[in-house]
């Protein structure tokens, strides 16, 4: 920590979904489930395709590709109504969650979320953890043209939490991310979830830090 300090970063942006909470099994086969239950055959590397888009995305790649006669805005609707329950209810937060949040509020610096979650699953997840009031910035990527291997939404959070890109350090899980963040010209911290094992040696290899647990982080 004395050595993440030194670098006296002004704004703390966290990705949500295995960052800061263990969620990613909500999601794993979710376009996957919902193709067979509407009896349509997924393609093999349906999830390698998908995996860097936003839900918009991937609801317009799922409507074009398969020729399914529903909008993209209610497919991924029928997406997110399948996953609020466990975000109101189930999801946990990944360990040293909670204190690490409160250790850079209690330093004074300003933090923000840049997720691909969707407004009420995370609003619901952080209000449940009495986390929500940390946050001054919840930005999403569907609010921004492109998803979060750019930029974009990582220059969102910084101009909405007022500080410059270089004073800002992400926290993420998701190794694609990772192009984004540097673009933007801010440090990142690479958090190791399961989901992510496959790009863990080289995403903590590439990223400013690498933690196994947030934990780590606070003691």
């Amino acid at each position: 920590m004395k050595q993440f300090l030194k670098y006296h970063y002004k704004a703390v942006i966290f990705d949500l979904d295995g960052t800061l909470i263990d969620s990613m099994h909500a999601w794993d086969h979710i376009c996957r489930d919902w193709l067979i239950a509407k009896n349509i055959i997924p393609e093999d590397t349906l999830e390698q395709k998908i995996v860097s888009m936003t839900l918009s995305e991937s609801a317009e790649y799922v409507s074009q590709w398969y020729a399914i006669p529903l909008s993209p805005s209610l497919i991924k609707k029928e997406w997110e109504d399948m996953v609020l329950y466990q975000y109101k209810h189930t999801i946990a937060l990944k360990d040293g969650a909670m204190e690490l949040v409160k250790f850079f509020a209690e330093k004074g610096m300003k933090l923000g979320i840049a997720t691909s979650c969707f407004p009420a699953a995370c609003e619901s997840i952080l209000v449940r953890y009495d986390l929500r009031n940390y946050f001054s910035s919840i930005l999403y990527s569907d609010t921004v043209k492109r998803n979060k291997t750019f930029p974009d939404l990582y220059f969102a959070c910084a101009e909405v939490l007022g500080v410059e890109s270089k004073d800002c350090v992400v926290f993420e899980d998701f190794y694609p991310a990772l192009s984004g963040i540097k673009s933007a010209g801010m440090d990142a911290v690479a958090v190791y979830d399961k989901s992510g094992a496959l790009d863990w040696e080289r995403f903590s290899k590439e990223a400013d830090y690498a933690v196994l647990s947030l934990r780590e982080m606070v003691g």
